[in-house]
Parts: C-alpha cells; sequence; structure tokens
C-alpha cells in the first residue's frame, strides 16, 4: 500500500437502535498504516461504529468503502465480516480449550506448515506471549487474551484491524505489556488500525489522529496535539485531560487552563491568581495541588512537595495557554 492511501473509509453513515439514533453522518478516513482512535464516553456509539465498519452490521444510510470499492450490505452476504478486516471484539472469541499457540495456528491453518510455524513463532514474539505459549485460553489473564486475539487475528494478514477498547479492564503491568505489543505492531507489521477507547490517554498515546465521537456525532477531527491543545468545545476539552476553568466579567466565553501549564512565583509582578492550598494528592509521580481564591479552584502539578495546606501561593502562567471555546 502506498503511503497516504485511503484503506478504509465511511461516508455519511447514519444507525438506530430501538428507534434511537445512535450514530448520525459519520464521515472517516483511514489511511495505510494510520492508528485512528475514536474517543468517546460510554454510550456514545463507538462499539456499532466498530461492526459496521468491520461488516457485521448495516447502517440504515451511508456505505463503507475498502480502497475505494464501496463494500456490500451484510444482509446481502453469506457471513458477516470481511477477510481484509479483522474486528475484535471485548469478548476475544478465543477457543478456551486450546492454547495460546493453537489459537495463532488455527488462523494459519490452510498454509504451508513451515511458514505456518514461522508466522506463529514471530507472533508470538510480537505480542510478548512467550511465557504463556502453551496455556489454554481459558486460563489466561485479560491482557494475555487480548494479545492472544491480536495475534491471531494479524495471522490473517488483514489490511485493516479494528480494537473495541482495547486497554480496558487491565491493571498496570498488562497495559505497559500490551503497549509494548502495539509499539511492536506499529513497527513490524504497519497494520492500519481503528481503535475505540473512552480513556483520552489512550487515544493520545497511541493514535496518529483521533476522532472524537458525542452522542453519535462526529465533533472533532484532528492529530492528539490538535484535539489536546485546540479542543472545539467544553466537552472536548474535558474529555481529553484535567483543566481549570476560569470565570471573567469581561466576556461570555468560556475559558480554560491545563493544570499543567501553571507555575508557583514568588514574584508578585508576575502574579496572574492568588489563592491558599486546600488539598495536596499524591498521584505517584507528581502531586496535585488544589487552591481556592476570588471564589474560584485551581489545581495544578508540582514534582516535588514543597507545598503544604492551608499555605498562600501566587501562580503564573503564559497568556498564550490560557485558551476560550
Amino acid at each position: 500500500m502506498n503511503p497516504g492511501e485511503i484503506t478504509l473509509a465511511a461516508q455519511s453513515l447514519t444507525k438506530t437502535l430501538g428507534g434511537k439514533p445512535v450514530l448520525t453522518d459519520i464521515n472517516l478516513q483511514l489511511h495505510a498504516g494510520e492508528w485512528l482512535g475514536i474517543l468517546g464516553e460510554s454510550g456514545s456509539g463507538k462499539s456499532t461504529l466498530l461492526r459496521i465498519l468491520g461488516r457485521f452490521l448495516d447502517a440504515e444510510q451511508g456505505d463503507v468503502f475498502f480502497r475505494n470499492e464501496k463494500l456490500r450490505a451484510v444482509s446481502g452476504e453469506l457471513m458477516p465480516g470481511h477477510k481484509a478486516i479483522r474486528l475484535i471484539h471485548q469478548e476475544f472469541e478465543l477457543f478456551p480449550n486450546q492454547t495460546v499457540e493453537e489459537n495463532i495456528a488455527y488462523a494459519l491453518r490452510f498454509h504451508d506448515p513451515v511458514y505456518k510455524k514461522k508466522s506463529v513463532e514471530e507472533l508470538i514474539a510480537i505480542t510478548a506471549l512467550e511465557s504463556v505459549r502453551t496455556q489454554k485460553a481459558k486460563l489466561l489473564s485479560g491482557g494475555e487474551k487480548q494479545r492472544t486475539a491480536i495475534a491471531r487475528a494479524l495471522a490473517g494478514q488483514p489490511d485493516v484491524l479494528l480494537l473495541d477498547e482495547p486497554f480496558a479492564h487491565l491493571d498496570n503491568h498488562n497495559r505497559n505489556v500490551l503497549a509494548t505489543a502495539i509499539e511492536n505492531l506499529r513497527r513490524e507489521h504497519r497494520t492500519s488500525c481503528i481503535f475505540v477507547t473512552h480513556e483520552a490517554s489512550d487515544a493520545l498515546a497511541w493514535s496518529d489522529s483521533i476522532a472524537v465521537l458525542q452522542n453519535g456525532k462526529i465533533i472533532q477531527t484532528g492529530s492528539p496535539q490538535e484535539v489536546y491543545n485546540a479542543p472545539v468545545s467544553s466537552y472536548v476539552a474535558e474529555l481529553t485531560g484535567d483543566i481549570n476553568w476560569l470565570v471573567s466579567e469581561s466576556d461570555t466565553k468560556q475559558h480554560y487552563l491545563r493544570p499543567e501549564k501553571i507555575r508557583l512565583t514568588r514574584n508578585p509582578d508576575k502574579c496572574k491568581w492568588k489563592g491558599k492550598v486546600t488539598a495536596i494528592r499524591f498521584h505517584g509521580n507528581y502531586w496535585e495541588i488544589v487552591c481556592t481564591g476570588n471564589h474560584q479552584q485551581l489545581a495544578f502539578y508540582r514534582t516535588r512537595p514543597e507545598l503544604e495546606v492551608g499555605q498562600e501561593v501566587m501562580l503564573n502562567y503564559a497568556a498564550k495557554d490560557l485558551r476560550s471555546v
């Protein structure tokens, strides 16, 4: 596939379930080798969109294109799905009584034995499954099942991988292992991927581009940096990270400031906000400092525990970091 080639596209997709609108006029493009994160709250339509793109569900309106070819309705096919598009459900759908190796090898059952063995070894290495390769799927942890399902899907050499909440319900260790596996996939396979998540940190970390979904509508698209630094609404601003809302008496716009943009100052001439520390919360590698002043509350981050509750502080920030929506 050529760089920049559109591998998968959705055009004007609209879907209702039980008479309730779930998706409205969805337009998306996935380029070759791109990782597209779809970010939205639970119930925003993310999983329904994946099922339509994976060819397991039809939309009432709109079309899905694979390499510029319009795909037929799911209802017109003998079997749902598409050989070049692999959807990994949250249930994983592994064979519970087969081992990790056997689950991956199943997708290669019609291939030459030498090729099959080589491919299984490569996929186990990429997805960091060496230590559990002979364990039955029903004995695996959630993270191990997730990686096994990804490896089995990749064995079929899909052009597009669809992941439904890949980091959901994983402890920190398994999240880190899966993160390493994803890095390997991006480097070794260059498979195009769409993944949906309600966690902004996952979308920001693993996406080349992000589409924000609210109530079944895409309200913003862009690079992770664009979506984080220039949200189009208060919803996107709050969804993508912690913010402080600042009340202004001079205009009616909503102004916000990210906590990481705030600095302590001891110079009264540089002070833009003054208050008293009301809470200190330890987050492992930083402290969140909550301050109250002038009937407002601000939170900011420090890497050292040098403040105390009740202490007066002066805060400064760059004018460009005070944003409005």
